[in-house]
């Protein structure tokens, strides 16, 4: 799995981020020519450009979405060993000891 991520080719993030330049660049086209040519008919593209961004995160997420719960599982009893300890160790730091001031 870790030599997935060192290969920035084939890694989710720098294919999202790959995608989402092309998406901006293409939507600056359009903007471009809608501005230069005066035809707001271009900002249609630039609209289709926003949906194709917004369908790939939806499409990466539910991805995403479907092995969450198994890494979460996977880590919980440590989480929940983690949290007993911090528990543990507010609780002694709430009661201090204090000795009693002897005259």
């Amino acid at each position: 799995m870790v030599s997935r991520f060192r290969e920035s080719g084939k890694s989710a993030p720098s294919a999202l981020l790959r995608t989402s330049i092309y998406c901006a660049a293409l939507a600056g086209v359009f903007l471009y020519l809608a501005l230069a040519r005066h035809e707001p008919l271009y900002s249609i593209g630039i609209f289709a450009m926003f949906v194709l961004y917004l369908a790939i995160r939806i499409y990466s997420a539910r991805r995403i979405s479907g092995i969450m719960p198994r890494i979460l599982g996977q880590y919980e009893p440590r989480v929940a060993e983690l949290e007993a300890r911090l528990h543990k160790i507010e609780g002694d730091k709430s009661t201090p000891t204090e000795k009693e001031p002897t005259a």
